[in-house]
């Protein structure tokens, strides 16, 4: 019998897992917010999807990174820690 896979997400803590929550959450606030409001803006055209998600999957990148690394930095942990050999 071959080992299961590691789930990534089983490697987060609760916090860990909130802020994934909070960050898919941002990403879909962001990618709806573009489609209604922006959207609108734009001359008319075909535009690939990259052009629209590529600027809020940046900052939901960049959100996650720096929330992690400012939780960790108060203490909090993100990551459960790997088990002692």
């Amino acid at each position: 019998m071959t080992p299961r896979s590691p789930n990534p997400i089983e490697k987060l803590t609760i916090p860990g897992r909130l802020l994934l929550v909070v960050t898919f959450l941002l990403f879909g606030g962001g990618f709806f917010y573009s489609f209604l409001f922006v959207g609108e803006r734009m001359p008319p055209g075909q535009y690939p999807l990259v052009v629209v998600c590529l600027p809020i999957l940046l900052v939901c990148f960049f959100f996650f990174l720096a929330v992690a690394w400012l939780l960790e930095k108060c203490g909090i942990r993100i990551y459960v820690k790997p088990p002692e050999r």
